[in-house]
């Protein structure tokens, strides 16, 4: 769905010309999003990149994201809705030293070769906002999977000090 999309673009061209790009892609199309917490694979991802140029590093870009994705709550295990909406610079960087350049609010993508794949940094934004553990709101945990509280106390076995008999048999003389 992505056919717009190119699998890389040299980041001079692209800061010296301003290039723009928008458009949609699936989230299937995307090779890292994690399984076990997205239920639909088949959600559409709108998306807008736009270079420019920057004083301190190699180029900025800003990345508009939009989607309506299915995630898995990790308590109740039921599937709920989550709107992602991400608008965010990045700057791009080919030295160590040139991260301490960027503004706070720009956040540093490493750069090899001057070449740049704009799916990759589309995926880098949603996995970012996509929350670590889901939570549902309002969901509750099946109480079929709670231990009792009596159960989850660690057993305190009494540990008899090897001295003990010693010490009884001290006291009898």
């Amino acid at each position: 769905m992505a056919k717009s999309l190119p699998e890389s673009l040299d980041l001079s061209a692209a800061v010296r010309k301003e290039w723009q790009m928008h458009g949609e892609l699936l989230l299937s199309d995307l090779s890292r999003m994690p399984a076990e917490l997205i239920a639909s694979k088949d959600a559409l991802v709108k998306y807008e990149i736009q270079f420019r140029h920057s004083q301190t590093v190699l180029g900025e870009a800003i990345i508009r994201i939009e989607s309506e994705l299915d995630l898995i709550c990790q308590r109740s295990l039921e599937i709920f809705n989550f709107s992602l909406k991400s608008n965010s610079v990045i700057g791009f960087v080919g030295e160590i030293e040139d991260v301490e350049k960027l503004e706070a609010e720009v956040s540093p993508s490493w750069v090899e070769d001057m070449k740049v794949e704009p799916k990759t940094l589309i995926e880098d934004e949603i996995l970012l906002k996509i929350p670590p553990i889901p939570l549902k709101p309002g969901a509750e945990l099946n109480s079929q999977y709670l231990a009792s509280q009596e159960s989850n106390k660690p057993e305190v076995e009494e540990i008899q000090n090897p001295f003990a008999a010693l010490e009884q048999l001290k006291n009898k003389n």
